[in-house]
């Protein structure tokens, strides 16, 4: 048999394999991609674990945004990702799930779900400014700065649960 653009003989395991290994990187690119929307499971409110579900500082999860609020202080942040398997180690097996906001941005939020392999145990982790001296870095510190979500909202590296109730309208 040989192959269409060449005059070079192929098997027919070799092609085969090819198609496999093409199927394979394609959907190994995939997970690193995520979903662009979040769990219905995941949306609705997060508290910190110590606070009632009115607390004035929470998280609102909705299809495609995370709201950081702090009594009328809001923040909504979109360009939702939804990290797959190959964010993780390639032995990892566990439940964790994280949440990648502005994800072609400078992406200001993660938000990891099921921390310490805990079911219903969330974290964010709100990006810092970072020193460096490339137009990169200087881009990333911009958007921070004018962010300023740590001053904002003190949810980072604050234990969260979700609260009871229905889940957000898409």
């Amino acid at each position: 048999m040989r192959h269409h653009r060449t005059s070079v003989p192929t098997k027919p395991g070799i092609r085969h394999l090819r198609a496999f290994v093409a199927s394979v990187a394609l959907v190994a690119v995939l997970p690193l991609t995520g979903l662009a929307q979040v769990p219905a499971e995941l949306q609705g409110t997060w508290v910190p674990v110590k606070a009632n579900c009115d607390s004035p500082s929470s998280i609102l999860l909705t299809p495609d945004r995370l709201t950081l609020l702090n009594g009328s202080d809001r923040e909504p942040i979109g360009g939702i990702e939804m990290a797959g398997p190959g964010y993780f180690a390639h032995d990892y097996s566990g439940i964790l799930q994280v949440l990648i906001t502005e994800f072609d941005g400078q992406q200001p939020v993660t938000m990891t779900f099921n921390v310490g392999e805990k079911k219903g145990v969330a974290q964010v982790d709100i990006a810092p400014p970072m020193t460096g001296g490339n137009s990169q870095m200087a881009a990333y510190n911009a958007r921070i700065n004018q962010l300023s979500l740590a001053k904002r909202f003190p949810l980072d590296k604050v234990p969260l649960r979700k609260c009871p109730g229905v889940a957000p309208a898409k």
